[in-house]
């Protein structure tokens, strides 16, 4: 693989404890230095941030410049930290080797992250595999993504692996002749003017595998095969409850509620994957989920939606609860001129056109209890 000839964290946001400093270290190192160099480089830049912040602070509360504050005496402690085992990179390591190993930076014991990696544990052919990648000091548009597969992974003492390019970008629909490869994930992080971070990969823990040919929605997506045209009079809309991954993955659910539903098939992973086909695979104008997790509609949905032209909003159903409900749309049909999202809980306690159902649902007190604290939502 070839690397930038810089490594870049940009920026970093650094907050120093019981002072009022926030700004951004622009940390641009060569390869070749070692981590110590590096290291040195950002402790003085913000030794001299601390120092510069507490002249200011003197001049403003007219103290003698013989006064030594708190954030002088403060000292600074950077390192780089080994993500698998939690132990300090070595500082006599350069900056090519240190920062594919690294994966936090701690200053004062604060953690910056500068990237992270979920593969999905189940991969399929002919639907999307979205990768979780958290880009914490760059943004996804920006970013570049490349896909590599292959037969045989060796082993990183005599690693010769051939990996194959398939595709660019963050999300990946794999052939058949794909089944049983391994999947190598490469992220260049980049922010909107285009400055790189350093170049990070991740390798599947698991194979994929063929994608279950006989499904229900193969037959519906027999009627739903192309969009509505543009100037059409009607429109296609599609609602579905989606199962929010708490409940699937409960205690209960396979015991209780889904007993004749294999585990494997309760996985979020296998789920995710054959739900956003058959969500696209009907081609709708409006998309309504029903219990959608907050963290599947944040990390992967909206941001596939959004790549087939769609644009959605959520509504959750409380801060305990992080599922709810979610409207998408195609904004080559149609433009958002407002939203409107109510709690049924909310609405039947404070709502001045629901007196008389209050009053009713007074009566009886187990009846009343339960509508008043429903957490649903509408949109």
């Amino acid at each position: 693989m070839c690397l930038p000839s810089k490594t870049t964290i940009d920026p970093v946001v650094c907050e120093i404890h019981s002072t009022n400093i926030s700004r951004q270290f622009n940390l641009l190192r060569s390869m070749d230095e070692s981590v110590s160099q590096t290291i040195h480089c950002l402790t003085t830049n913000i030794e001299r941030a601390m120092i510069k912040e507490n002249k200011l602070n003197k001049r403003r509360q007219k103290k003698p410049a013989k006064v030594t504050s708190d954030i002088e005496k403060q000292i600074i402690v950077v390192e780089l930290f080994d993500d698998n085992n939690n132990q300090p990179i070595d500082e006599n390591e350069i900056n090519k080797n240190a920062w594919f190993n690294c994966r936090r930076l701690s200053i004062n014991g604060q953690s910056y992250t500068v990237i992270k990696f979920r593969f999905p544990e189940k991969i399929l052919t002919n639907t999307i595999t979205t990768a979780f990648v958290e880009i914490d000091y760059g943004q996804y548009e920006y970013s570049l993504f490349d896909l590599y597969v292959t037969d045989d992974i060796e082993t990183k003492e005599n690693d010769h692996t051939q990996w194959i390019h398939v595709y660019r970008g963050l999300f990946c629909i794999f052939n058949d002749e794909h089944v049983n490869k391994c999947v190598h994930l490469v992220c260049l992080p980049r922010n909107n003017s285009l400055r790189e971070g350093m170049q990070t990969e991740t390798i599947s823990k698991t194979r994929i595998i063929q994608y279950p040919f006989y499904l229900p929605m193969n037959i519906r997506h027999e009627l739903t095969k192309e969009y509505l045209p543009i100037g059409s009079k009607s429109f296609r809309l599609v609602s579905y409850n989606i199962l929010a991954n708490g409940y699937a993955s409960s205690a209960d659910a396979a015991k209780t509620i889904y007993s004749c539903c294999s585990q494997d098939y309760l996985e979020h992973d296998y789920r995710k994957a054959l739900l956003l086909k058959e969500i696209l695979g009907y081609h709708a104008d409006i998309i309504c989920l029903q219990e959608c997790d907050a963290s599947f509609y944040q990390r992967e949905l909206s941001l596939v939606l959004n790549q087939y032209g769609y644009l959605g909003d959520m509504k959750i159903k409380s801060d305990s609860m992080r599922e709810g409900i979610v409207i998408f749309y195609r904004t080559d049909r149609f433009v958002a001129i407002g939203n409107y999202n109510i709690k049924i809980g909310e609405y039947l306690r404070y709502s001045e056109q629901l007196e008389y159902i209050r009053c009713r649902c007074s009566l009886v007190s187990e009846i009343n209890t339960h509508l008043l604290e429903r957490n649903t939502v509408l949109q």
